[in-house]
């Protein structure tokens, strides 16, 4: 089972989160042939990371620390902080590639949610005038699924502008927390080589 690590403390005015790797290949893609501050992060590394961090306020600041064991040489200790926000400025790209497309689904939901309003008023205005129609199983058919129409379009679209919206803004802002936030890589001891590289 490939566990992390995870643990946080205060200190002054911010939150130090805490992340200890197993192997540099439990948090950088072994299979990326790129140069080490360009390589790619580990699906487990990218959610251990982002869903650690988001567990601390939005707007307090965060100092990341990687631990990993078996760092030869300082080298990667500089470059790794490099990889990690390199990663994630990607997933901030399609991140924000998704949220145009979000965002003209959304403008499509409302007005199909306008649509259907409109109709809802209309068929309204007719029932007013036409009492009789109320009452006959093909009125109460279709006010049936008028009903149903609005009830749909109308949550579709709160859930847009409501829990989709606010859920893609706060992701946003946990990518960018931690692309411009303090990242430290902190060699440890490793209980296979049983040496310690700092």
């Amino acid at each position: 089972m490939k566990v992390i690590e995870a643990t946080r403390q205060e200190e002054n005015d911010r939150t130090i989160v805490n992340l200890r790797f197993k192997s540099m290949d439990q948090l950088l893609d072994p299979d990326d042939p790129s140069p080490l501050g360009q390589k790619e992060l580990t699906q487990v590394a990218e959610d251990a990371i982002l869903s650690t961090v988001y567990a601390v306020r939005l707007k307090r600041p965060v100092t990341l620390k990687i631990e990993i064991p078996g760092v030869p040489d300082p080298g990667p200790v500089t470059e790794i902080p490099d990889a990690i926000r390199h990663h994630l400025r990607f997933v901030l790209t399609e991140h924000e590639r998704e949220t145009g497309i979000f965002l003209r689904e959304r403008h499509v939901s409302l007005a199909f949610t306008g649509i259907n309003l409109l109709i809802a008023m209309l068929y309204v205005v007719f029932l007013y005038e036409n009492e009789v129609w109320m009452t006959s199983l093909a009125g109460i058919v279709i006010s049936a699924i008028i009903i149903i129409m609005n009830w749909a379009t109308i949550w579709d679209t709160y859930e847009f502008f409501i829990f989709d919206g606010r859920e893609r803004k706060n992701r946003k802002k946990l990518l960018e927390k931690v692309i411009h936030g303090e990242i430290r890589v902190i060699p440890f001891l490793s209980k296979n080589t049983g040496i310690i590289t700092r």
